[in-house]
């Protein structure tokens, strides 16, 4: 029997988090670490695991600082109008990703399965059925996640030693030839692709305090088993297609699916069957940045009502990852990611706290004056 007490499981959590960071990691870094450091983009995905691990330890620490989620912490000790320019602020970035993730999954289901059909139409379904799902609260997401959690990765285990047979050895040759500089920039890359770990800052809302360390375990066994999945793949691309033609494909890991062939006639679209992973992956992607969009749209705002606010929000992602399409502005976002999207998702945990500090001094200067008066 499930509950429905607006609690999720540690075990939940380190499935929504696999989900949040495989779908868009496996997609687009192959090729660019490959255009980074050829190789040496292996060493890229294990130091980008230790950055991202280094950036989880920054946030439990400032987790444990708040005491509680980050909405309950601001709206504790930060100003009214101070809060609705950080929730806006997220907000439009959650909007961004959200959009770019729906770009990716409306671009690879018409590139890899109906490339006749309209791209608007498969984006408009996508969000449709995002919506739908986002509807349903945190624990459902999470319970559907836990079931297909299981299923979808045996399926890539068996990907991956149906493609490991293929591999040219010739081609794995040659470690330690990328300059370390495009190595720490690879590494940046694979950052950048976990940087969903701020959303842990919104998970103590679901978990209870005694079980935050449990939590932390699991985001960190997430993010490791990512780097795992993301470097074995790597090295069966780079064995192949090599890192020359690897660095060329736009989502080389469905070229990837497309050369798999099963003798018989079992399956004759086994790349369909097999490009199911990101389907999933890429949709928990769109929803947990929809879902968090909602429920801060609503505290910009100041009003209830959560469905008008996710119509809302849904309406924002369309137009976003129309723009990613049709203008062709995928690079261009991912520079976003690079230059403003990653620093504020540095810098803004550890600006709320200072800011706290201000406002508490602020507050004991003004008791303390209110005293000496008396």
């Amino acid at each position: 029997m499930f509950s429905d007490n607006n609690k999720i499981s540690i075990r939940q959590i380190f499935r929504l988090f696999v989900f949040d960071f495989v779908g868009e990691s496996t997609l687009i870094l192959p090729s660019a670490l490959a255009g980074f450091s050829g190789n040496d983009g292996l060493f890229s995905i294990l130091l980008g695991g230790v950055l991202g691990s280094l950036y989880l330890c920054y946030l439990t620490w400032v987790m444990k600082r708040m005491g509680t989620d980050i909405i309950s912490f601001m709206e504790r000790t930060h100003p009214l109008w101070l809060q609705k320019l950080i929730y806006l602020i997220l907000l439009i970035h959650f909007v961004g990703m959200s959009g770019y993730g729906a770009y990716m999954f409306s671009d690879v289901m018409k590139r890899g399965l109906i490339n006749e059909e309209s791209y608007t139409l498969i984006l408009i379904l996508v969000l449709l059925v995002a919506g739908y799902a986002v509807c349903g609260g945190i624990e459902s997401r999470a319970r559907v996640y836990e079931i297909l959690f299981v299923v979808l990765f045996v399926l890539l285990a068996v990907m991956l030693l149906m493609a490991a047979k293929d591999v040219e050895p010739r081609y794995l040759e040659g470690f330690f030839q990328a300059p370390p500089q495009r190595v720490l920039e690879g590494s940046l890359t694979v950052f950048f692709c976990l940087m969903p770990l701020f959303l842990v800052l919104f998970f103590p809302a679901y978990v209870e305090k005694k079980n935050w360390g449990k939590m932390t375990a699991a985001v960190y066994g997430a993010l490791w088993f990512t780097v795992g999945v993301l470097g074995i793949l790597y090295v069966i691309l780079l064995g192949s297609f090599g890192s020359a033609s690897l660095s060329t494909m736009r989502y080389p890991v469905i070229t990837l699916m497309s050369s798999i062939h099963l003798r018989g006639s079992f399956l004759k679209r086994l790349d369909a069957f097999m490009i199911g992973i990101w389907f999933f992956t890429l949709f928990a992607l769109v929803t947990v940045f929809l879902f968090y969009g909602q429920e801060l749209a609503q505290k910009v705002i100041g009003k209830e009502g959560k469905k008008r606010y996710l119509v809302s929000v849904m309406g924002l992602v369309f137009l976003v990852a129309e723009v990613l399409y049709f203008g062709e502005s995928g690079e261009n976002f991912r520079n976003y990611l690079i230059f403003v999207g990653a620093p504020l998702l540095l810098f803004l945990p550890i600006l709320l706290l200072i800011v706290q500090r201000i406002t508490q001094a602020s507050d004991n200067s003004g008791k303390g004056g209110e005293k000496s008066e008396k």
